[in-house]
């Protein structure tokens, strides 16, 4: 399995700020959210988005072929 980035600055970059208010509100959302596997949820998905953001690899684009990087498409 060849793992290389698929994702363009844009794409990282928007991926970063969803990331970090995903993770951040999940942390620290008081009693807006009561249902702790939910907060769990928005966190994973907070956390996975920072890790797309540093690595410049969606694994969901790997699978369906999918890049937004400059001539791999």
């Amino acid at each position: 399995m060849n793992i290389s980035q698929n994702l363009n600055t844009l794409d990282r970059s928007l991926r970063g700020v969803i990331g970090v208010l995903f993770t951040a509100f999940a942390l620290f959302n008081g009693n807006i959210i009561e249902e702790p596997v939910i907060e769990v949820l928005i966190g994973i998905f907070g956390f996975l988005n920072l890790i797309s953001l540093f690595t410049g690899w969606c694994p969901v684009y790997h699978v369906a072929g999918i890049s937004t990087r400059n001539g791999d498409h």
